[in-house]
């Protein structure tokens, strides 16, 4: 692959990067909550009642960084966590009805944004560029891991 092309990539990738930060910086972005609280809510809300592993793996995290996280969450009301009834050692996390509204603000905030975002964008061109940010992902998910 031709090194200028590769400088050309990593220069597109540092802009977006500090576009993203930028973003990320906006108390409206994640409805003052932390960045790793903010991931951590809107995985909950996904999945709905999850298990404390359950959310390591899917973020990506180590058990002790997200049990701290996971504890600020608690400690401001927003999840509960709870045992499971067949096994004590398996921590259950559910939104609480605050943690559901930080969640709801969250993402009416950023669909806001990024349906600005992708307005920009000639409507037929957006699965293309969708497609192309997924390849890209998950390219760099194949080697992260």
């Amino acid at each position: 692959m031709k090194r200028s092309f590769v400088r050309e990539f990593r220069s597109t990738l540092r802009r977006f990067e500090r576009l993203i930060a930028g973003r990320l910086k906006e108390s409206s972005c994640c409805s003052g909550v932390t960045l790793p609280q903010c991931h951590a809510l809107l995985e909950i809300e996904a999945r709905g009642r999850v298990s404390l592993i359950e959310l390591v793996q899917s973020l990506g995290l180590d058990k002790s960084t997200l049990s701290r996280t996971a504890d600020g969450l608690v400690n401001n009301g927003l999840i509960s966590r709870t045992f499971s009834d067949l096994d004590r050692r398996s921590i259950q996390i559910a939104l609480s009805p605050q943690g559901q509204g930080i969640c709801d603000q969250i993402n009416l905030s950023n669909d806001q944004f990024f349906s600005r975002v992708l307005g920009r964008i000639p409507a037929a061109k957006r699965q293309q560029v969708m497609d192309a940010f997924q390849e890209l992902v998950n390219a760099l998910a194949m080697e992260t891991d």
